[in-house]
């Protein structure tokens, strides 16, 4: 029979700064380098079960009588016992324990003191947090172990208690499709050369947990982690999670061990993601586990509210099938995730591209506090395209020069009309400088519909155009 114990941990109410501390210790982590010294000896161990450096803890206070619920759970809960997570008479989230430890410093490094000059220095280490969609209301747990509600102090329930409580997922209904994240890592699978060889829009991604609970049918978002953070695909799930033996041409992302699940995508996003900046604006979806458990393993579940900020964002966008030989191939980056070198294939061969207007493009973006892209094209030549910036808001291609010089202006001006002969037809053009050009220069610019964007001090300005110039309106 199953031994594992069920502790029932109430988080507290603002009074006792529980949600706070729920949200700084369990939801985002403890850095455990910024303890170090208050943690001494438990140090060691937490390092090893948290290799990133980032552990989960909750702490409670001591218990002064011996035979109170309370002082029991404090002595006889172990590692492996489940934790449910109590406040407002519901149950929000669930971990399991990994680690247990005593430590008045720690706990007052981590959490202070309550008004009563304790601290919560009975700490638990637990392992993968899986806060519910849905808060479980609290009589379905405490009927089923013969309790009340209200939860009034951290309880311990024994192994033959827990293995008849029900099943707690009651997020959506089964009949109904789930909404899924799958994140992948770009340092560790190029993505972007996966979407411009990409051929048939099916392929496989790894799964390391709720492998019961994910279905053929189910949505699901394709989500690249890093400074290019956001949604780049979604698609729908088309088997269930199965293990993988031996290695397969079709998994997207090769796993090393475990279980993947096939998926077929639908809308394709690259020349266009959902960035995490964009969707974080959007107080529904800024509550997803994606954007405030970003560690989480696959699969990560959204709500039924949060899929429809997606779908609401991506609208019409992007690409519903893979790109076929003939296409440019478009990737659009967030302004900041652009290499300082790559290598372009030219007709004379590869050659170094170097991007030194990087901070001059960032110090523009942040003049304007707006989200700007970088879009890469790869020509069906196999030749490449990098225009420094694209502003959605206004349908603008910037290019971006070191100098106000005339090559250099010149240059710029013979880039723009390619990017937009080959990667956004009848967009708006303009240069940005370090500084005012000279008026011929300027006036050239203008007389082939082109803006001028230059620093000027701790500013920008732009001077557009005169209307009836080519490319204007």
């Amino acid at each position: 029979m199953n031994d594992r114990q069920l502790v029932l941990q109430p988080r507290g109410g603002p009074a006792h700064n529980g949600p706070v501390n729920f949200e700084r210790s369990v939801r985002r982590g403890v850095r455990l380098a910024e303890h170090a010294d208050a943690l001494g000896e438990d140090l060691a161990a937490l390092e090893a079960l948290y290799p990133d450096g980032v552990a989960r803890l909750w702490g409670s206070t001591p218990s002064d009588s011996p035979g109170h619920a309370k002082a029991v759970a404090l002595r006889d809960r172990r590692v492996g016992d489940r934790v449910l997570f109590y406040a407002d008479k519901a149950f929000i989230a669930e971990a399991t324990v990994v680690h247990l430890f005593r430590n008045a410093a720690a706990a007052r490094s981590v959490w202070g003191t309550d008004a009563d000059g304790q601290t919560w220095e009975h700490v638990m280490a637990l392992g993968e947090v899986r806060e519910f969609d849905s808060p479980v209301p609290a009589a379905r747990v405490l009927d089923a172990v013969g309790m009340r509600v209200p939860l009034r102090s951290l309880t311990l329930i024994p192994a033959a208690k827990h293995a008849l409580l029900p099943d707690l997922d009651t997020i959506t209904d089964a009949s109904e499709p789930r909404h899924w994240v799958l994140q992948l890592n770009p340092r560790k699978w190029d993505v972007w050369t996966w979407w411009e060889r990409l051929e048939e829009p099916a392929g496989s991604l790894t799964v390391s947990k709720r492998l019961g609970e994910v279905r053929p049918g189910d949505r699901v978002a394709l989500w690249i982690s890093g400074e290019a953070a956001g949604v780049y695909a979604l698609g729908t799930i088309t088997s269930t999670p199965y293990e993988a033996t031996a290695f397969d041409e079709h998994w997207i992302d090769p796993p090393e061990r475990g279980h993947v699940v096939d998926v077929r995508f639908d809308r394709f996003l690259f020349d266009d993601p959902l960035t995490k900046r964009a969707l974080v604006a959007d107080p529904v979806f800024a509550g997803a586990l994606i954007v405030r458990m970003p560690r989480n393993a696959n699969p990560i579940l959204l709500t039924p509210q949060q899929w429809a900020v997606l779908q609401q964002t991506a609208g019409s966008r992007g690409a519903t099938a893979p790109p076929a030989p003939s296409d440019t191939v478009v990737i659009a980056r967030p302004v900041g995730s652009v290499p300082e070198r790559t290598t372009a294939n030219i007709a004379s061969g590869p050659r170094e591209v170097t991007f030194p207007e990087a901070r001059l493009v960032r110090s523009y973006q942040d003049f304007l506090g707006r989200e700007l892209q970088c879009l890469e094209a790869r020509l069906p030549s196999g030749e490449r395209l990098v225009c420094d910036l694209f502003d959605t808001q206004t349908n603008t291609l910037i290019e971006a020069k070191a100098s106000n010089t005339r090559p250099d202006v010149r240059m710029a001006l013979g880039q723009l009309l390619d990017y937009r002969h080959h990667i956004k037809p009848g967009a708006a053009l303009a240069v940005l400088l370090p500084a005012a050009p000279s008026p011929s220069i300027a006036r050239v610019l203008h007389a082939q519909g082109v803006s001028i964007i230059h620093r000027d001090g701790g500013t920008f300005r732009e001077f557009p155009p005169p209307r009836g110039a080519p490319g204007t309106s």
